[in-house]
């Protein structure tokens, strides 16, 4: 079994005046290579912080992690890790092709292997086939999430961390758009790691979700959902097993909180 992330007594937090403050204690997790991860929780359970040390933007205080069987900081410097956040962060001045090509621009010379220019490839992997020179404030926010998600792509990762990326969009662009993310995930192979705090969202996307709860943030549930869905990974959000998979993960919940 290859591992896209092995987590061992992970503990992450910050010094106070009082000491060391946990945000994440003893975190022990494992995520199989081109697998789906849905991850739960409530606010300050360290969902993102989660997300951070993954792709080397924190350092832990404590226990050990490896990134696609080496550190945090090799995978990043390999560029494994695409990661797209809840806000698109785009670049009003640049045309979405420009965006896009964002990582080409930042630091090519300093990572250690060549991104190749694949732009107008990804804007038609993510449905944006020839709207390339249009400009941020001329697309919707789904559309402006696409963009994010080919620059995150450009550098060929491995290993796809999304932070609550359709938390901000209504619920019919954001339905469209998690069909959309399992056919591209489908397509690539790639391992997605996606946090969300919509229970319908996680278990409807998710090979596998986990609940966090918080003070310090702790795995309290863990729950395998390839037996629920076919073999295209696919369900269909009123069948019987995934209400109740949907209900499991709001007892857990509210037990997180």
């Amino acid at each position: 079994m290859s591992l896209a992330i092995a987590a061992q007594g992970l503990d992450v937090g910050y010094s106070s005046l009082r000491g060391p403050v946990k945000v994440i204690a003893g975190l022990d997790l494992e995520v199989e290579t081109g697998t789906f991860l849905s991850i739960l929780g409530p606010s300050g359970c360290g969902k993102s912080t989660f997300l951070r040390v993954v792709a080397d933007l924190l350092r832990p205080i404590g226990g050990s992690i490896s990134v696609m069987g080496g550190e945090p900081r090799l995978a990043r410097s390999r560029r494994d890790v695409g990661f797209v956040f809840q806000d698109a962060t785009l670049l009003p001045w640049r045309t979405v092709r420009a965006n896009v090509g964002l990582p080409l621009d930042l630091g090519q010379g300093r990572l250690s292997r060549r991104i190749d220019d694949r732009r107008d490839e990804l804007l038609a992997l993510v449905g944006l086939e020839g709207l390339g020179d249009r400009y941020p404030h001329q697309l919707s926010g789904g559309q402006r999430q696409r963009v994010a998600i080919a620059r995150a792509l450009l550098g060929e990762p491995s290993l796809l961390l999304m932070d609550e990326p359709f938390g901000a969009l209504d619920e019919i662009t954001r339905d469209r758009l998690n069909d959309e993310l399992l056919n591209l995930w489908r397509r690539t192979g790639i391992t997605v790691v996606f946090v969300t705090h919509s229970i319908a969202e996680a278990v409807y996307l998710g090979q596998r979700v986990i609940v966090l709860a918080a003070n310090p943030g702790r795995v309290i549930a863990d729950r395998d959902l390839r037996p629920i869905k076919d073999e295209d990974a696919r369900c269909r959000r009123e069948d019987a097993a995934v209400v109740a998979a949907m209900a499991e993960m709001r007892q857990a919940l509210g037990r997180a909180a």
